[in-house]
């Protein structure tokens, strides 16, 4: 098992997950290709997670196979990309996960302060 006192153990998990949610949010902005997914989830937590492609890539993916995001392929100064969006589905998906997102940061805030409380303690 890996070091649960390791802040890189906990970046990992949370990382995973928010860049989940930030691909869903860029996406329900409209049509996007990887490339632009990728660069806009980075602009968009400010440098708290940095997705891989292949954690973007692997996400569209296994979005497209359950109905959550479709594609197509488009030719753009001589290179072809496939574009993503949003299916009605998906925008349902990152709504539910704008609601637990929501319900949840007041208790993480309130874990973050009692943290820093004991922290300081010392």
């Amino acid at each position: 098992m890996s070091e649960m006192r390791s802040e890189e153990y906990w970046e990992n998990l949370v990382k995973r997950s928010l860049c989940r949610f930030l691909l869903l949010s860029q996406l329900a902005k409209g049509p996007l290709h990887g490339y632009g997914i990728n660069r806009a989830i980075k602009e968009a937590c400010q440098g708290c997670c940095e997705p891989t492609e292949a954690m973007v890539y692997s996400t569209i993916r296994e979005l497209q196979d359950y109905g959550y995001a479709d594609s197509r392929t488009e030719e753009h100064q001589g290179r072809r990309r496939r574009v993503c969006w949003l299916t009605p589905a998906g925008e349902e998906a990152f709504q539910s996960a704008a609601r637990v997102w929501e319900r949840m940061l007041p208790t993480v805030q309130g874990c973050v302060a009692q943290a820093r409380y004991l922290e300081d303690g010392e």
